[in-house]
């Protein structure tokens, strides 16, 4: 390339990354058309309409008349949505909060009053006042605090008759305001004597003497607490009870001090002699 140095292919090749980069351009106010930007339209179209040819009396009562439907469907919309937030009211939910920082965290806790603001409902939880666009979730009041129920987990025992021992539950009698203060415990129909049960640090330990009477085989334990939920759970804790088989077989009744085999045998013995 005669005549050109270079510096100046240099400068036209930054030129040329110049245009390549894209522009950015900043988007203003909400991209939603609310009644009031609709109306702005309708205004404007109007005001700068051609004189020669101008908007005909149909199309200006339908532009209107599509407002009006607008402005209504907006009005309901928010009303609905106050209403529903009354029922909030007692409600355990989740709400969003952002702080001070950007930083977005989730907050759970019970909704103690509803309040209007500049035509928006606001949750009132925990002292502190949320936007009810701010709600993710609504539990159920039994789901709410179903964790925080008793329980008992999936558990298996052998309990052999010939060989009593102690059986030690592993169960949960609840926590924050929804425990339970006792538990009753049922064995193949009847409920275990209180003196045959103790309970300390998560374990429920249950006296051999509560199956004494019970008949060989596969029992379920019933655990029916007295929390607020009246809590029963009968299907995770099964015990086996069994007894020891004998196999000795006539060795059982020589060591009872049977000895009326060998007394017969020696008399045979004298006979023969």
């Amino acid at each position: 390339m005669a005549g050109v140095t270079n510096t100046d292919l240099t400068t036209k090749l930054d030129d040329l990354e110049g245009l390549k980069t894209e522009k950015k351009f900043e988007t203003r106010g909400s991209s939603e058309l609310g009644k009031e930007a609709f109306l702005k339209l309708l205004v404007t179209q109007l005001s700068n309409q051609d004189p020669l040819n101008p908007q005909s009396d149909q199309d200006f009562i339908a532009q209107l008349a599509q407002f009006s439907s607008l402005e209504q469907m907006q009005n309901m919309s928010a009303t609905l949505t106050n209403t529903s937030a009354y029922s909030l009211v007692g409600k355990d939910v989740v709400v969003s909060s952002t702080d001070s920082v950007g930083k977005t965290t989730e907050v759970r806790g019970i909704v103690d009053a509803v309040k209007m603001q500049n035509g928006n409902a606001e949750l009132l939880i925990d002292g502190k006042t949320y936007s009810i666009d701010d709600l993710v979730q609504v539990m159920d009041s039994y789901y709410a605090v179903k964790e925080y129920l008793p329980s008992v987990k999936e558990q298996y025992f052998e309990f052999d008759k010939s060989k009593p021992s102690m059986i030690n539950v592993e169960l949960d009698l609840g926590s924050n305001g929804y425990e339970a203060a006792s538990v009753a415990v049922m064995l193949n129909g009847k409920y275990i004597d209180s003196e045959h049960m103790s309970y300390d640090d998560g374990v429920l330990r249950i006296s051999p003497e509560a199956f004494k009477d019970v008949t060989p085989g596969t029992y379920t334990l019933g655990f029916y607490f007295d929390d607020p939920y009246k809590t029963v759970v009968t299907d995770q804790v099964k015990v086996v009870v069994k007894t020891a088989v004998d196999h000795s077989g006539d060795t059982a009744g020589k060591e009872d001090g049977d000895t009326t085999g060998n007394e017969t045998d020696e008399s045979n013995k004298t006979e023969n002699e």
